[in-house]
């Protein structure tokens, strides 16, 4: 029995040997001994070294647009003491992503943007602060998408992230005419008397210019006015509005195809005189609530189908 139980307990010693050299196992990397890396967190991570991306949108104002990225400390622990951290405006970055992805973008230009400082503080114990930027989007085109690179160069003596140490920020403007709105209203075309007005219809309107916008179709995913073939879903090919706008009184002034003016299937746009042709505005003037308008396609040179609508805003596109 003696030595039945003194094998049993070598036999448990080693078991209870195995489970602890088991928790002691250190080939499981031990965080708590990582060195705090400075890095701008938020963005879409692009994995080639040309930095990471974050889309932005603003309407064009005559006030600057606040904007701002994040700093982070990123470590076990928060940090003793504080942080100053430098970020400089990185042209070189645009090009390096641009030629990494496959894109066009246009470096915002220095009239395009406003910073306070080149520098943030990260306090003592908090990990991450903004870093504050005015876009002056009076400044700059909305045909054209810009990238705003912004890159730590100094992580105040701590190791700045290489994977997120660029952060890019693609920027769209908007007119403040821009946006979704529900459409109800009339439609009659002479020509083809089965084809009919599709409402209610949610349609969107997209920057052309700065006093331009297009009518777009979210529903057939295109620059399209949807309508009724003998009660089924169909557009007019090659045909969408473009409204321009007086900027001092909201008034629509003219209306042109986006397709051409006129399209290779020979239809163009014109504004109906006999339309309201207005937007209301919310009363600090910036935002639309309505629209009323009236207007025609006009086919090889003919009067040929006549829109009356109203647009009611829903939301910022």
């Amino acid at each position: 029995m003696n030595k039945i139980s003194r094998y049993t307990f070598l036999i448990g010693a080693v078991i209870i040997s195995s489970f602890s050299a088991c928790l002691k196992d250190t080939s499981q990397p031990d965080f708590s001994k990582n060195s705090p890396i400075i890095e701008l967190p938020i963005g879409s991570s692009n994995a080639n070294g040309a930095g990471n991306t974050i889309d932005a949108a603003f309407t064009q104002d005559e006030v600057p647009s606040d904007y701002f990225v994040y700093v982070n400390y990123a470590a076990p622990d928060a940090n003793p003491q504080d942080v100053t951290v430098t970020l400089n405006v990185d042209g070189a970055a645009v090009d390096k992503y641009n030629k990494a992805n496959d894109k066009n973008y246009t470096a915002l230009p220095a009239a395009g943007y406003t910073l306070a400082s080149n520098k943030v503080v990260i306090p003592a114990g908090q990990r991450k602060v903004q870093f504050p930027i005015k876009i002056n989007t009076q400044n700059l085109d909305p045909t054209v998408t810009y990238a705003l690179p912004i890159t730590i160069t100094d992580g105040g003596g701590f190791t700045v992230s290489g994977n997120f140490g660029t952060l890019i920020t693609v920027i769209k403007l908007k007119n403040k005419w821009d946006g979704v709105y529900t459409v109800t209203g009339t439609m009659n075309d002479t020509a083809n008397p089965l084809l009919t007005g599709s409402y209610p219809r949610t349609f969107q309107l997209i920057t052309q210019g700065p006093y331009t916008v297009a009518i777009y179709d979210p529903g057939n995913n295109a620059f399209a006015h949807a309508i009724l073939n003998n009660g089924g879903n169909s557009t007019y090919g090659s045909f969408s509005p473009i409204f321009t706008i007086d900027p001092a009184t909201n008034t629509i002034t003219s209306a042109v195809n986006y397709y051409g003016q006129p399209a290779s299937n020979g239809r163009s746009a014109k504004l109906d005189p006999a339309g309201d042709n207005k937007f209301v505005m919310s009363a600090n003037g910036k935002v639309p609530v309505s629209l009323k308008t009236k207007y025609i396609m006009v086919q090889d040179g003919t009067n040929r189908t006549f829109f009356d609508e109203s647009w009611t805003f829903k939301s910022a596109r």
